[in-house]
C-alpha cells in the first residue's frame, strides 16, 4: 500500500475495540458452521471482526491431503462458506506436499496487533527441507497473509525447486487475464468469493475446482533458503477481491461506470468484461443492477470494455486514468429475447424436437403420428431456411403396436444438410401439426464423430413454487445459452441432454411458464438434441399445490408420447428410446424419483422399474451387433445396471452437478451442471469405434472460452481459450446478391444455401488451442450476360444442392402450359449444355444435370419461357466442385 494507506488503515483498525485472534477451537461454539466448516476441536481459529480462517492441526487430514496445517476453511462473519482446502503444492507433485508436526501461535493478536499461526515441518518428499508457514490476520481485514519460508538442511543442491499453492475452491475459479499466467485469481461460490493473489504474475492450472498455482521454482545452494509470501482473501464480491490484489500491489485504481439499455430499457443482469488486451480473458468483470447500472474500480491504463445482450457482443476500448472515473455506456436496440411459444404435441408423435431423427438425402424414414381412423395426412414436407421440401410417402400397415399409425417417407437425393422442421396437413380438425428441428440431414455416418453432453439445465431458473422470483428469473436459461452459443461453434454431430430440463415439472400447469420458456430456447441450437428426462422434469413436487402426476403429464404434454398415459402394467409407460450413428448405438433412459408417488404401484418409489430395464435388455439383444453402445440417462438411482454385463462401453449421466471420471472400460461418467453458473459440458470424440477423447469443460462465465465475433462482413475471429482444438467447428456467411463464392481463408467450404436471399456459405474450419484465428471469405462479383426478367405470371425455379458434385436438381414450377428452353451457361455466358427445350404442361417438374465430365466452377442455369402472355427469364447460378 502506499504510506496514506498505512495510516488509514491503522486508524481503522485502532478504533474496534476487539481486534485479529489467534486461538486454539477447544469447544464445538468456537467452530463455524459454513456449508464446508470442517474445523474441529483441537484446530486453530484466526479471526477478526470480519473474516474468520481455521487452521487445521496435524491429525485432522483431509483424504486428498497428507499433511496438517492446511487452510481448510475460510468465511465472511457467520460463517457461511463454500472453501475446503487450501495447502502448499510443492514441485509440481501431486500428494508432494509441507508435512508438518507442529502447530503454534505466535501472536494471539488484539486491536493493534495481528494475529499469527505458524506451522513447521518438512517437504513430504524431501525431510532434508525445513518448512514454516506463518498465517498472519490483521483486524478488520479481509486479507490473510500467508508467508512460507524453505531451507536445505543437505550437503546437497537441491535445483529447480518448484513452490506453489492448491485450492480445493468448491465453486467456479475466475482466472483473470491468460489462463497459464495470472496475476491472481478467486472462486465465486453461493455464499462468498474466495481470493488469491501473489506479489508478481505465476503460473496456473485451473478447473472448476481445483487450481494449482506454481509461484517460481529456485536453487537451494547447502544451507540456503527461500522465502514465500502470498495473499488469501475472503469478500462478499470479486471486487472486494480485486481491491485486495491492488492493495496489496500498491495500485491505486480508477473507476469505470456506465449505463446498459435494451430496446429503450435498463437491462438487468448483464456482463460487462475488462479485458487488459485482445490476447487475454477478461482481467475483471461486473453486472449490471435493476436499473441497468454498472461501475468497477480497475487498473490504471488502456482496456478493452465488452458486454453482451443475448448473443450479441459491443466492445469499446477505453482509457482508465488513476482516481478518476470513466462513463462507458451501452445501447442494444431492436433485440427481442427469444419467444415464448406453447408448442404442444398433438399429431406428430416422433419425430421431435427432444427425440429427432438423423438421416441422408435419398433415406427413408418414419414419421409416428396419432389421428383418428377416420382422418388421414394430406401433405408430408420439410422446411429449412426458406425452403420447403415436399416428400413422397406411404402409410404402412398394419398401425402401430401403440395406437399410433406410422407414415414411411423419401428423403430427396439432394437437399441443403441441416435441421430441418417436419411439415405435415390432414383432414379432420388437426389440420395441420409442424414438429419443429426434428429431421437432421446430414451428409454421411462419419467414423470419426463427436457428440456432446449437457445435464441438469434447471430452466428457466433454480427457484421453485412459492420462492420469490420464480416468475421472472432467467438465470439458468442465460446459463444454457452460452453453452448453446459454444455448441454452435463446436458443431458436435449432435447433443445429449441427461435430464433436469426443467426445474420444476409442475409449474407450467400452475400458469407460470416453465417447460414452454425452456422448449423456446432449443430452437437456438444448430444441431440435433436426444433428451431424455430427469427425477425434476417428472417427480412432482409435494411442497406445490398441483395434483400429483402434474410434472410427469406436463412432460408428455411438450415432449413425450400421449400413449404413456396408461395404467396398464404392461403398457409402455416410461418414456425409453434409442438412435444409432453409424455403428454406435445410443441408449436413452427415462430416470426418476416419484417425489409425489403418482401411481406408486406403477413407478414406484424411482427408476429404473422392471419394464424399462426389459425394455433395455430387449433393446441391446436387437442391436447386439453394434460396433459401441453408449447409454445416456439421468442417474441409476437404484445402482442397478452392470455395464459389464449389459455388454455398454460407456454411460453419461447428471444429476450429482460435479464431474466424475473413469478411465477404465467400460466408462460410468457424470457431467458437471450447466446451472448455477456452472456451465459445464461434456465433449466426446469417438474414432473408429473407440472413445478417443472426453473432456468436460465450461462455457465459462460470459462465453468467454469460447467465442465468435464478427469483425466485418467477411471475416470472423475464433477464439478457442480451451487446452485443446476444436475440429469441423462451424462458420457461416451471407453472400448479397449479385457476387460470387471465390474461396476462404482458414476455412474449407461445406455447402453454399442458394435458394435463400442472401446466400448462405457454410464452412468449416479448426480452432487451435488457447488460440485465436480468423477464418475470412473471399467473394467476387458476378460478370455475365445472363439477366433475369422476373415473369409477370407465377414462375419459380430452384437448384440442388449447391454446391454440387456431380448431379444437380433443377425444380421448376409453372403456372400456365409453354415452351421452355432450359440450358446451362458457363462464366463468360457460354452455352455448355442444352437440358430440355419443348412444350411443357403447367405444374412442378425437376430434371437432373449430371455434370461428372465437366470442369469445377460457377454455372449458370437459364429457363426461357414462352406462354400466352408473353417471354421471359429465369437464371439460378450453382456451382460444381470437385
Amino acid at each position: 500500500m502506499k504510506p496514506i494507506k498505512y495510516l488509514l488503515l491503522l486508524i481503522y483498525l485502532i478504533s474496534f475495540s476487539w481486534g485479529a485472534q489467534a486461538l486454539k477451537i477447544t469447544s464445538t461454539s468456537q467452530l463455524l458452521n459454513g456449508t464446508n466448516a470442517s474445523g474441529v476441536v483441537g484446530d486453530y481459529l484466526l479471526a477478526n471482526d470480519s473474516v474468520s480462517f481455521i487452521i487445521s492441526d496435524i491429525p485432522n487430514t483431509l483424504s486428498w491431503g497428507n499433511t496438517g496445517g492446511q487452510l481448510v476453511d475460510a468465511c465472511l462473519s457467520g460463517g457461511l462458506d463454500d472453501f475446503d482446502l487450501f495447502y502448499l503444492y510443492l514441485n509440481k507433485t501431486f500428494p508432494r506436499q509441507g508435512n508438518y508436526d507442529t502447530i503454534e501461535i505466535i501472536s494471539s493478536g488484539s486491536a493493534s496487533d495481528s494475529a499469527h499461526i505458524r506451522v513447521k515441518g518438512v517437504d513430504s518428499h524431501n525431510a532434508s527441507i525445513t518448512i514454516y508457514t506463518n498465517y498472519i490476520l490483521h483486524n478488520n481485514t479481509h486479507q490473510l497473509t500467508v508467508i512460507s519460508s524453505f531451507k536445505n538442511n543437505s550437503t546437497s543442491t537441491v535445483a529447480d525447486y518448484g513452490i506453489g499453492d492448491a485450492f480445493a475452491w468448491g465453486g467456479l475459479p475466475f482466472v483473470p487475464g491468460a489462463a497459464d499466467s495470472v496475476d491472481w485469481l478467486a472462486s465465486r461460490t453461493s455464499n462468498t468469493v474466495y481470493g488469491y493473489t501473489y506479489p508478481s504474475r505465476f503460473a496456473s492450472i485451473n478447473g472448476s475446482y481445483w487450481s494449482d498455482a506454481t509461484l517460481h521454482e529456485v536453487t537451494l545452494a547447502p544451507g540456503e533458503q527461500a522465502l514465500m509470501e502470498r495473499y488469501f482473501m475472503v469478500g462478499s464480491s470479486l471486487q472486494d477481491i480485486y481491491n485486495s490484489y491492488m492493495n496489496s500491489n500498491n495500485i491505486t485504481p480508477g473507476s469505470v461506470s456506465g449505463h446498459i439499455t435494451a430496446n429503450g430499457n435498463p437491462t438487468e443482469n448483464i456482463l460487462v468484461l475488462f479485458i487488459k488486451d485482445s490476447e487475454s480473458g477478461s482481467t475483471f468483470e461486473t453486472k449490471t443492477d435493476a436499473n441497468g447500472y454498472y461501475s468497477a474500480d480497475i487498473e490504471p491504463g488502456n482496456w478493452i470494455c465488452q458486454s453482451s445482450y443475448l448473443g450479441q457482443n459491443q466492445v469499446e476500448n477505453i482509457q482508465v486514468s488513476q482516481s478518476n472515473e470513466t462513463i462507458q455506456n451501452f445501447t442494444y436496440g431492436n433485440i427481442a429475447p427469444a419467444e415464448i411459444g406453447n408448442d404442444t404435441i398433438t399429431v406428430i408423435q416422433s419425430p421431435l424436437v427432444n427425440i429427432p431423427q438423423l438421416a441422408l438425402p435419398g433415406d427413408t424414414f418414419k414419421v409416428e403420428i396419432m389421428l383418428p381412423v377416420s382422418e388421414f395426412a394430406t401433405k408430408l414436407s420439410l422446411m429449412i431456411n426458406e425452403h420447403e421440401y415436399d416428400l413422397n410417402y406411404s402409410e404402412l400397415s398394419p398401425a402401430s403396436t401403440l395406437g399410433l399409425r406410422t407414415i414411411e417417407a423419401i428423403l430427396p437425393d439432394n437437399m441443403i444438410f441441416g435441421l430441418y422442421d417436419l411439415k405435415m396437413t390432414f383432414t379432420g380438425n388437426d389440420s395441420l401439426d409442424i414438429s419443429e428441428q426434428s429431421v437432421c440431414v446430414i451428409p454421411k455416418y462419419d467414423s470419426d464423430f463427436t457428440f456432446i453432453q449437457v445435464t441438469d439445465t434447471h430452466l428457466p431458473s433454480h427457484y421453485f413454487w412459492g420462492d420469490e422470483g420464480l416468475e421472472d428469473d432467467s438465470t439458468e436459461m442465460l446459463d444454457f445459452l452460452e453453452v448453446i452459443n459454444d455448441i454452435n461453434i463446436i458443431n458436435p454431430d449432435f447433443v445429449l441432454h441427461t435430464g433436469d430440463f426443467i426445474n420444476d415439472g409442475e409449474i407450467e400447469e400452475l400458469g407460470i411458464p416453465s417447460i414452454s420458456r425452456a422448449k423456446s430456447l432449443l430452437h437456438k441450437l444448430e444441431v440435433p438434441l436426444f433428451l431424455v428426462p430427469g427425477n425434476h422434469d417428472l417427480g412432482g413436487w409435494d411442497a406445490a399445490p398441483a395434483p400429483d402426476g402434474t410434472a410427469r403429464r406436463t412432460w408428455w404434454k411438450y415432449f413425450g408420447w400421449k400413449y404413456l398415459n396408461s395404467t396398464d402394467p404392461t403398457a409402455t409407460t416410461t418414456q425409453n428410446y434409442s438412435f444409432d450413428y453409424g455403428s454406435t448405438h445410443f441408449i436413452g433412459l427415462e430416470s426418476y424419483v416419484n417425489y409425489d408417488q403418482w401411481r406408486y404401484s406403477l413407478y414406484g418409489t424411482e427408476s429404473f422399474i422392471s419394464s424399462q430395464i426389459s425394455w433395455l435388455e430387449n433393446d441391446l439383444i436387437e442391436n447386439s451387433d453394434a460396433a459401441l453402445k453408449i447409454m445416456f440417462y439421468h442417474k441409476d438411482f437404484k445402482n442397478e445396471l452392470n455395464l459389464s454385463a449389459l455388454g455398454v462401453d460407456a454411460t453419461f449421466w447428471g444429476h450429482v452437478h460435479s464431474n466424475n471420471e473413469d478411465a477404465t472400460h467400460p466408462y460410468n461418467i457424470s457431467t458437471g451442471a450447466c446451472c448455477d453458473g456452472g456451465r459445464w459440458y461434456r465433449i466426446v470424440k469417438v474414432s473408429n469405434n473407440n472413445i478417443v477423447f472426453n473432456q468436460a469443460v465450461q462455457a465459462g462465465n460470459s462465453g468467454q472460452t469460447l467465442t465468435m465475433n464478427k469483425i466485418n462482413d467477411s471475416t470472423i475471429r475464433f477464439t478457442n481459450n480451451h487446452p485443446f482444438a476444436l475440429n469441423d467447428c462451424m462458420v457461416k456467411f451471407e453472400i448479397e446478391d449479385g457476387m460470387q463464392f471465390t474461396s476462404l481463408t482458414n476455412a474449407t467450404l461445406f455447402q453454399i444455401d442458394t435458394l435463400v436471399a442472401p446466400n448462405i456459405v457454410y464452412a468449416l474450419t479448426i480452432l487451435p488451442s488457447n488460440g485465436t484465428v480468423d477464418v475470412s471469405i473471399q467473394t467476387d462479383s458476378i460478370e455475365t450476360g445472363l439477366e433475369e426478367i422476373l415473369p409477370s405470371d407465377p414462375f419459380l425455379m430452384n437448384v440442388y444442392p449447391n454446391p454440387f458434385n456431380p448431379n444437380l436438381a433443377i425444380r421448376y414450377q409453372l403456372s400456365d402450359n409453354c415452351n421452355i428452353n432450359i440450358g446451362v451457361y458457363d462464366i463468360q455466358g457460354k452455352l455448355v449444355e442444352t437440358l430440355y427445350q419443348s412444350h411443357i404442361d403447367a405444374g412442378t417438374h425437376e430434371i437432373i444435370w449430371h455434370a461428372g465430365d465437366k470442369p469445377s466452377g460457377l454455372y449458370f442455369i437459364k429457363a426461357d419461357i414462352k406462354n400466352a402472355s408473353g417471354s421471359f427469364q429465369s437464371v439460378r447460378k450453382c456451382l460444381l466442385m470437385k
